[in-house]
């Protein structure tokens, strides 16, 4: 989703507290299906109560969460059908924006997934999964960024935030998965680099369907 941002470009108080309370549901600070009090979520997020009203009225259109009278506010599961959804959009999509990246990405899109990659194989020895997650989100969306299909780049930004709600993020914390990911990511961006459109297609293509075998074979089963 597009922030909306106040005067002088700045973020308002409501976006702010969209931002964190986001932030934490797609990494897990907190626990999908659980319920929490706005008073809680003030305490934990330090927010004062109505940005975090306004917040979290947005982030219930979003489809994160869902007010329960009298209870809270509860952090939305998502269901076996949208979770397929959601990685047969990016199977479909993703392997296309990797083809036109080969066609289209300029040296600044080729530099920032360069960055990107050095920035993940510097942090496998840390084993810090949430880090590594941010930087593997952050190589797929410069991938998809150079393409320069702007429809594409804004879906498919809405597809990952949601992947992350019910992906396991567990691989980073093994170290031969975290390599083999490194390596599939590797491959796309050498494809890009040569300007291949086939064997980047094909390369991200096969990282998304090693991926989602690692992490989530129950949603995945092609």
């Amino acid at each position: 989703m597009e922030q909306k941002k106040g005067t002088a470009g700045k973020l308002s108080y409501k976006d702010i507290a969209y931002d964190r309370i986001k932030d934490a549901i797609l990494f897990n600070r907190f626990r999908i299906g659980a319920i929490y009090s706005q008073e809680s979520l003030c305490r934990e997020l330090g927010i004062s109560k109505t940005p975090l009203r306004e917040a979290l009225l947005e982030l219930q259109t979003d489809g994160y969460v869902t007010f329960c009278r009298g209870r809270g506010v509860l952090i939305q599961p998502v269901s076996f059908e949208k979770a397929h959804d959601i990685l047969e959009a990016r199977m479909t999509m993703e392997p296309i924006c990797a083809q036109l990246a080969a066609q289209r990405a300029n040296e600044e899109d080729r530099q920032a997934m360069d960055s990107l990659l050095t920035s993940l194989q510097e942090g496998l020895p840390s084993e810090d999964g949430q880090r590594l997650y941010r930087i593997d989100h952050s190589f797929h969306r410069a991938v998809i960024q150079a393409a320069h299909n702007e429809i594409f780049f804004r879906f498919l930004d809405v597809v990952l935030d949601h992947y992350l709600r019910f992906e396991v993020k567990s691989v980073y914390n093994n170290s031969i998965d975290a390599r083999k990911v490194y390596a599939e990511h590797r491959k796309v961006y050498e494809a890009i680099a040569e300007k291949d459109e086939k064997k980047a297609y094909k390369a991200m293509e096969t990282h998304l369907k090693n991926s989602f075998a690692r992490t989530l074979p129950e949603y995945w089963k092609k």
